[in-house]
Order: C-alpha cells, then structure tokens, then sequence
C-alpha cells in the first residue's frame, strides 16, 4: 500500500513517498513532482522484486551468507555434519545469487537434477534443509515469503520394508562369523536385537554399557533424545571376550577414537551370504519386522526404534495384521 505526502519548506515543495508491505520495512522516496512520485509508487508495488530491493537487509544478501547466518545463528540440530552437507548442493547452485532472486522454479529444477538413485525421502530432506533457511531470512532479513513452502513433498511409499527371512539371517551370520574383522557377528547381532541404527552402535563405548542391567545407553540419537538399548543374553556373551574399561565397542584399529570401517567386511558378508537388495540400514527393518510378525503392538515398535511420529512405524503395520490373521485362523479355524 502506498501513499504520497506533499513536503513545503523553505526549498520549497516535494512529494515523499511511503510504501507500505507486511514483512518488509517501510519504503520512502522523495521527489520534486507528484507525477514522478506516483510513477515510482506504482513501479515499486507492481514488481515484487524492485519492492524487495528498496526495503529489506535480505533484499542486497547473498544467498550463501544468509546460508551461514542460520548455520551460525539458527540451527539447532543435533547432525549439524549432514545439514552442512545437504545445503553445500544448494550454495553450490545460487550461493552467488542475491537470496530475492532464488525463485521457487529454480528449486524444483534443483530438485529434478539429483540423483535418480535418491530416495523420495532424501530428496525431501534436501528440500526441507533450504526451506528453513528461507523461513530463517524471512524472520530476520524481512524476506516476505519462502518460495520453498509452495514446492510439494514427493510421496514417501514405506509400505513394503526389507527384512531377513530365517533362512537369510542363517546364512547371514555364517558369513559373519567367518568375516576378517572378528566383531562384525557381534555389530550385526546388536542391530537385529536391538533395532539401533548403526551410527548409534558405532559410536557406543565401553562406558555405556551397564553390565547390571544389561542395557546399553545412546546419549543422543538422530531425534535429539536418548535412548536405552536391552541387551540380550547372546549379545552379553558375545560382548564379553573384548572387553575393556573405555574407547568405542567397533573402533578402529588404526585411528584412535573414530569408529572401524565396516564398508568391506558388511560388502563381503552379504556376497558370501548371496543377499540381495540388502543395505545395514535393513537390519533395522528386519528388527522391526520381527516384533510385528511376533504380536508387538505398533506403539511397542516404535518406542523399541525410538520413533516420534507413529507414521514412521506404519510400515510395519501390514506385518502386524497379518500375524494377527495367523492366530485368528490358529485359535478360531475350527468353528
């Protein structure tokens, strides 16, 4: 909204402008005639680019520094390494862009350009890391609007999951036991029982273990909580022949305080043990999917996982229904 005010004083008289935006401090220009005062009012308010650009700190910012305002000032997260990586694409394609000129098709093309092989799921992470950098410039660089929030998340289908059968988890385990690296049995135990992502696993200690109670404590997981892992009796023994007072449970033997690379051995063990369409992460799934087919409620499995939403856990949900159709025909088949 604008309006002209006529300005009389000793140089004699001039219209000052006053253009008014939500979001945007005001405008004020002044002019010599009423005629190129409204020319100009009319200008700005028609482009809204040519408006940003006369109001607004984030109007003259480029986009990479606005980037590391919210990495500095903003971000709170607790995987600070994965959100630098996931906006170094964005800074990569418009950090030399002013940030009014990142328009919304330039982050759908964006979008459309990574790799085919990304899940839905991660193209969306990337999608969700520049839009709060957007909502961040819109509260403090007088941004009037996130582009971003118009762009559609893509479908996340999580209805069919991967898990081990008996005679997968068998063969699994062989290979394992054989494998060069003599923990790798024990890992991938800890994983299927205790359904822990394995970062979480990598980074646990001797320290957090409590032999008492057989539990072993996560500080901080990728939800920002902690979490209690019980340990089973098989993963107690196997846990026993290496243990120390400190230093991670899978370190390296090489760098001192960083975890041992699993990328080789896990490789092995799965072409060893002819599994197919089969990931780490997986073991997880398998986990899961166990305490479905053996009557766990949904609510059960995702206090297991440490999951916050129960959308996350409805994967499982068609496991649980058909182990429920098992037992009704089991019990009530005969009548």
């Amino acid at each position: 909204m604008s309006s002209i005010q006529k300005v009389t004083n000793s140089k004699g008289t001039s219209y000052r402008v006053f253009i008014r935006r939500v979001g945007i401090k005001t405008i004020t220009k002044t002019f010599p005639t009423k005629r190129l005062a409204t020319q100009f009012a009319l200008k700005v308010e028609g482009d809204r680019r040519l408006h940003m650009a006369f109001g607004g700190m984030g109007a003259t910012m480029l986009f990479r520094e606005v980037v590391d305002c919210y990495l500095l000032n903003e971000y709170k997260g607790k995987r600070p390494k994965e959100q630098r990586n996931k906006l170094k694409y964005w800074v990569k394609l418009f950090g030399h862009k002013q940030l009014i000129y990142v328009t919304k098709t330039d982050v759908s093309n964006a979008l459309r350009d990574l790799p085919s092989h990304l899940a839905n799921g991660t193209i969306n992470r990337y999608k969700s890391a520049i839009s709060v950098v957007f909502s961040y410039a819109c509260r403090e660089y007088d941004l009037p609007e996130n582009p971003v929030c118009r762009i559609p998340s893509l479908p996340e289908n999580n209805s069919r999951v991967r898990f081990l059968s008996h005679e997968e988890r068998c063969r699994l385990f062989k290979a394992c036991r054989a494998s060069n690296w003599e923990r790798l049995y024990l890992l991938v135990l800890m994983a299927i029982t205790t359904g822990a992502r394995k970062g979480e696993l990598m980074g646990l200690d001797w320290n957090d273990l409590d032999w008492q109670r057989k539990t072993a404590l996560i500080d901080t997981t990728k939800n920002g909580q902690p979490k209690v892992l019980p340990l089973t009796d098989s993963v107690i023994n196997e846990l026993l022949p290496y243990k120390r007072d400190n230093g991670l449970i899978f370190g390296s033997q090489i760098k001192l305080n960083k975890p041992y690379c699993i990328t080789k051995p896990w490789r092995r063990a799965l072409e060893d043990s002819n599994i197919e369409g089969f990931v780490f992460h997986s073991l997880r799934h398998t986990c899961a999917s166990y305490l479905a087919m053996n009557g766990a409620s949904l609510l059960e499995i995702a206090d297991v996982l440490g999951h916050k939403q129960i959308q996350m856990t409805k994967r499982y949900a068609h496991l649980c229904i058909e182990h429920k159709s098992s037992l009704i025909n089991r019990v009530m088949g005969g009548i």
